[in-house]
Parts: C-alpha cells; structure tokens; sequence
C-alpha cells in the first residue's frame, strides 16, 4: 500500500521525542453514499472530524476491520472499492505509535445501529456527509486545541489530498 504520510512530535510541536512502542495497527474509510459524498465524524466533545475507522483486533483482517468499524460508526455495511494508503505516526509525547491503513468504501442499503464505544459516546459523535472537497476544507479550518487531535486532523488533510487526487468513482 502507498506509504502517504510519516507523522511525528515533529510536525506538531516541534519536539523531537519518539516513542519506541510496538504499533498499533488500525484501519479508516473514506465511505461513499449514493450521493457521492462521503462520511465525516464529527466529535462534538472535542470538536474534531475525523474518517470513520479505528483499531485492528486481534487476528482480525484490515478489510474485515474496516467493515466492523464503518457498522459500528455509520451503522452502513460497506463494500470495500480499493486501497488509497498508509499513514505512519510517531507519537513521543504520549509513547505511542501507529499504522494506519485506508481504504475507498461504499455504504450499502439503509443504516443500522451504531454501536459505539463509551468513549464514542462521550464524545458524542455523528455522521455527517459531504463531498470531498467539503470535507477537506472543513477538517483544514478546524483548529483541535490538543495534541492527539492535532495528528488526526494532519493525518485526514493528507488522506483527503490523496483521496481527491485519485478519486475515481
């Protein structure tokens, strides 16, 4: 899978701490509708969009995890269209390291339930759907106050960019 971005202390805040923790590996979707326009999760308890996806589980496969995770935050079931690339994260600051796979969806039917961690819930999140370039605007003029919310919000412009640039539904 293309490698898109290398992200770490670096580029958010000027340190060079790293972080020497195995990676965790997790997976995100840019998840398209019969409209054309695609999935934004909107973290109203820190005021972050985000692309639907999350962790890999254990012995879980990516594609299957993305499935899972687009169910649990959209309530779509998706059809997985193709990969789009990897972004690397080395977060010093709070010892973490990260894998993260993306892939082109396409929702399915009518939603179901969400099912949502209790952290999601907390954060209370909701979809929202726009097109790409909406999307990349919104996540590019919101300003996150925190530092892990800083690396999303790199991470989704650079997988935004590369999403608009080879879109080809």
């Amino acid at each position: 899978m293309k490698h898109l971005l290398s992200l770490s202390d670096k580029d958010i805040t000027g340190s060079d701490a790293l972080s020497s923790a195995e990676p965790r590996i997790a997976v995100n979707a840019i998840l398209f509708n019969n409209e054309d326009k695609i999935a934004l999760i909107y973290m109203e308890g820190w005021n972050l969009y985000t692309l639907p996806g999350g962790g890999v589980d254990s012995g879980e496969g990516l594609l299957d995890a993305v499935k899972r995770e687009v169910r649990e935050e959209t309530g779509y079931e998706c059809e997985i269209l193709g990969e789009l690339g990897m972004v690397t994260e080395n977060r010093g600051e709070d010892d973490t390291t990260q894998k993260r796979y993306y892939y082109f969806a396409r929702a399915i039917g009518e939603p179901g339930e969400v099912q949502l961690t209790d952290f999601e819930i907390s954060a209370n999140i909701s979809v929202q759907w726009h097109t790409l370039k909406q999307a990349l605007q919104i996540v590019s003029d919101n300003k996150p106050k925190y530092y892990k919310e800083n690396f999303i919000r790199r991470r989704d412009i650079a997988v935004l960019e590369e999403a608009i640039k080879c879109h080809y539904m």
